[in-house]
């Protein structure tokens, strides 16, 4: 065979052989109907559950971020209220504590004044008590001082001298008068 035949044979089986990228016509109608089977399908069976689904899914997250709005706002005020019940809290606090300080600095000045007037009546009974003290001892040294006062005179003197007579000059020494 030579080549001329070959060709011419080839070419014949060309001819008679379909042509693969253009579809016949029962695939053509085949395809349309299965494609218009499927968006039927699509569209009224199963995609309108997926679409409720979702718009219920998103209907939720919009009450959600409502409800969290809400609950901001609501914990906003609580911690709002909270803190001014605190605040009156600390003010009464304060103000008992201020209340007892003064209390405490009354009571202190009382007791600090009592014990003042304590102090003051026991230093004038000790001062009476030491001036009568001082009076007493005067006394009994004067009988004594007189006495030792006499007999030195007595004995510078060389004669003995009446302690009687000599009294009133003996109690104006003591005194401090002079004689």
């Amino acid at each position: 065979m030579n080549i001329a035949n070959q060709v011419l044979v080839l070419a014949a089986d060309a001819a008679e052989a379909p042509n693969p990228v253009i579809p016949e016509p029962n695939h053509l109608a085949w395809a349309l109907g299965s494609f218009l089977a499927l968006w039927a399908l699509m569209k009224f069976v199963l995609l309108p559950p997926i679409l409720s689904k979702r718009e219920e899914r998103e209907m939720k997250v919009l009450e959600d971020r409502e409800a969290a709005d809400r609950a901001r706002a609501a914990v906003g005020q609580v911690q709002a209220d909270y803190d001014a019940s605190l605040a009156a809290a600390r003010a009464d606090a304060d103000g008992i504590i201020d209340a007892a300080r003064a209390e405490a600095g009354e009571h202190r000045a009382a007791v600090m004044g009592e014990a003042t007037n304590e102090v003051a009546a026991i230093r004038a009974e000790a001062a009476g008590g030491l001036d009568d003290s001082r009076s007493a001892a005067i006394t009994s040294m004067k009988g004594d001082v007189g006495d030792i006062a006499v007999a030195a005179a007595s004995a510078v003197l060389g004669k003995n001298l009446d302690r009687g007579a000599q009294q009133s000059a003996i109690d104006a020494a003591l005194n401090g008068d002079d004689a």
